[in-house]
């Protein structure tokens, strides 16, 4: 349990005590975070004051908040306060009128902050105001874990990921979908780092078990998502609360059928990893159909050469069909066999209108089309 918080009668109902939770799974040093949030007069422990401070003691395993303390402080410095801070935390001599002493709000902070990690956003502000309060107010620092734990620093792979443009409170808050009723006030702000350490954590748990997954199981989560991703982006969020009747057993065969597909997608994307690269060698014939052949046949070889696959329709096709009266025919096989291809590599110098045929289908189906201003045989 918690240590006895002997606090001044009138500090007592900003003290909230919760459910104390069994933690005896989790470190000693770790059996708690103190979320802590500070409103000052300014940037400057040494200059200015703290005029706020909000602390919840939660649980390190589960972020259930054990204890909560929360008091408006009176400012001892009150000439050195930048206009700017006081107004962001709406500052009024009226407002903290019940305030208290900096003293008395340290003694009823300390037995929260006792063997916990402290936690928050930009944390190391709030500590540096805290440890310069401590001393002032000629008490000792509570014992608290030498780690910090910054919600700001948490949220940076958001901010890598292009997810996210700032690591502000706000910014996290609306990302997150969280409201601030009241925003720059310590303790709506200290429950809203709380919530974004929670959010954050769901993230990290589910990475955790996306990185626990090895081998194929990896590939089929993989495909998986990128499905799902697509269809959000094709017909907007997905729903099971739709209105539709999905029995327990045919939705378990669905899930299984969609595990299935992915394997059948995880297969086809190796089957496309082991086989050759293929590239269509686009040609003139008809001027030159002997000279032609001939430097396909030279082209396509230095394309093995390459370590790819041509498909060269010239070396085969005039042993099947006339040029002169099934031209169109053969077209047709050209086409077919462009579709097979990673991509079209025109030579020649220049484009005949047969060749012009293939380019343009190349370019419908998204096959890349790469031209050689020279004959390389």
């Amino acid at each position: 349990m918690l240590p006895a918080l002997n606090l001044p009668e009138r500090e007592a109902p900003a003290l909230v005590l919760r459910r104390d939770v069994p933690r005896s799974d989790v470190p000693v040093p770790l059996k708690a975070l103190a979320f802590v949030d500070l409103e000052t007069t300014g940037l400057d422990p040494s200059r200015h004051d703290i005029v706020e401070v909000a602390v919840l003691r939660v649980d390190a395993r589960t972020l259930e908040v054990l204890a909560e303390y929360h008091t408006l402080v009176t400012p001892e410095r009150l000439d050195d306060a930048q206009p700017e801070a006081l107004a962001i935390c709406g500052f009024s001599k009226a407002a903290w009128t019940n305030a208290v002493s900096l003293r008395e709000a340290l003694l009823a902070v300390a037995p929260l902050l006792e063997g916990a990690l402290v936690a928050g956003h930009n944390v190391g502000f709030d500590w540096g105001f805290l440890e310069a309060g401590f001393r002032r107010a000629g008490l000792a620092l509570p014992n608290v874990d030498y780690h910090r734990l910054d919600t700001a620093s948490l949220a940076w792979p958001l901010v890598a990921s292009g997810e996210l443009s700032s690591l502000s409170l706000d910014s996290l808050a609306t990302y997150f979908g969280l409201e601030r009723p009241r925003p720059h006030r310590a303790l709506a702000d200290a429950r809203c780092a709380l919530e974004v350490a929670r959010r954050l954590s769901e993230r990290m748990r589910l990475g955790g078990r996306l990185a626990g997954l090895v081998g194929d199981e990896r590939e089929l989560f993989d495909a998986l998502l990128s499905r799902l991703e697509q269809g959000r982006r094709q017909y907007g969020p997905w729903r099971v609360d739709d209105g539709r009747d999905y029995p327990s057993e045919a939705y378990a065969e669905l899930l299984d059928g969609l595990h299935y597909l992915a394997a059948e997608l995880v297969r086809r994307r190796r089957l496309e990893r082991s086989r050759l690269r293929r590239v269509y060698v686009c040609h003139p014939f008809a001027d030159d159909p002997a000279g032609n052949v001939e430097r396909v046949r030279g082209l396509s070889r230095q394309l093995v050469a390459l370590g790819v696959m041509p498909v060269a329709p010239h070396l085969y096709l005039p042993q099947l069909l006339d040029e002169a009266t099934e031209r169109e025919q053969a077209l047709r096989f050209c086409l077919e066999l462009v579709d097979t291809c990673d991509e079209v590599r025109v030579f020649g110098g220049r484009v005949t209108a047969g060749m012009k045929r293939e380019v343009e289908y190349a370019k419908r189906r998204g096959i890349p089309v790469r031209f050689e201003t020279e004959v390389l045989a």
